[in-house]
């Protein structure tokens, strides 16, 4: 998994609740693996580097969370 972009220490509680969100999440494996296919391909079309480490981060938690789900089904 790719880990998170650099943050200012004040910032840290931003990835701290993402990823708490994401675990409370209601969404279906397949609606998560469908968003990381979309932060993937948001990720593909920006030359900005830094929202595209991000946005990878991020997807590689969506399919993580998806990952979990199907497994404890």
């Amino acid at each position: 998994m790719r880990p998170w972009p650099e943050v200012a220490d004040g910032d840290q509680w931003l990835i701290t609740l993402m990823e708490q969100l994401l675990d409370e999440s209601s969404q279906s494996p397949e609606q998560l693996n469908a968003r990381a296919g979309e932060l993937r391909d948001e990720a593909a079309r920006t030359e900005i580097d830094g929202y595209r480490s991000a946005a990878l981060a991020l997807a590689d938690r969506y399919e993580q969370a998806a990952a979990v789900r199907v497994s404890s089904t």
